[in-house]
């Protein structure tokens, strides 16, 4: 948690697949200026414990801890920004816990894999896989599917290098999530979600966009921003880009807010 004592608004971040808070280390100095900021290292990533085995839902039992963690701290509502597999939180907890959430920011959003990713992705042929090797060697394999460019190299290196942090069984868990991530995108067809959402992604993340740009066309408060020449982790590659149109895209929201407020009073 880093505070700031001239601001009642507060960011939250969630970071992606095997990763931890340090890969917001080029959006901390930018943020904190202006806001409160509260990084969270998922379950069985960086300083978080994993969830326990009675735990049969990933995303709803991360949700009451993150919710548990927002009451613990008196934050009544918040901006989040979430990265990857962050994402997928994060519109977990717009489905069931809109109220705490002001606007949302998801980069390198995960919904609707490429078909070739989906067949990669299968239970059947993951289970194999993880028959035959180690964890890490496809999660290092996918890595470079998923971030294949030279332009690529860093955030890859950087998702390669967390994930030695996470332990097998975490890896299988959130996996899981990570190929169901399209099921939660038909819950929110659904819903009359009025939550500003602004999607990030690269025009060069193959994997994801495609079901990205066809969702964000059909839901009336969401807007896509896309950065030339990134990939997938748009936040690492692109900073200044990224940093920019976020911190934007809060502002707009948070002085929404002010106003209303006053209006209310």
């Amino acid at each position: 948690m880093i505070p700031n004592l001239t601001s009642k608004e507060w960011i939250v971040f969630f970071h992606g697949l095997g990763g931890n808070c340090s890969i917001f280390k080029k959006q901390i100095p930018l943020f904190k200026e202006k806001y409160n900021l509260l990084l969270i290292d998922l379950p069985g990533h960086g300083e978080s414990n994993d969830l326990s085995k009675k735990e049969t839902s990933t995303l709803l039992a991360t949700s009451h801890l993150v919710i548990d963690i927002l009451n613990k701290e008196n934050i009544e509502t918040a901006h989040f920004v979430g990265v990857s597999l962050g994402t997928i939180l994060m519109q977990y907890i717009a489905i069931h816990y809109p109220k705490r959430i002001k606007s949302m920011v998801l980069a390198g959003a995960v919904a609707k894999w490429r078909t070739w990713g989906e067949i990669i992705g299968r239970p059947t042929l993951m289970k194999g896989v993880r028959n035959l090797l180690p964890y890490k060697v496809p999660y290092v394999a996918f890595a470079f599917i998923l971030m294949p460019k030279s332009n690529h190299k860093t955030s890859r290196k950087i998702f390669i290098r967390e994930a030695k942090k996470l332990s097998k069984k975490a890896y299988h868990r959130w996996a899981l999530v990570a190929r169901d991530a399209y099921k939660l995108y038909n819950q929110l067809k659904g819903l009359n979600n009025k939550i500003p959402k602004l999607y990030i992604s690269g025009n060069e993340d193959h994997m994801f966009l495609k079901g990205i740009n066809a969702y964000v066309k059909n839901e009336e408060f969401s807007e896509l921003h896309l950065i030339d020449k990134c990939g997938h982790v748009c936040n690492i590659e692109k900073p200044v880009e990224f940093n920019e149109v976020t911190l934007e895209f809060i502002h707009k929201h948070a002085a929404a807010d002010q106003v209303l407020y006053k209006k209310i009073v």
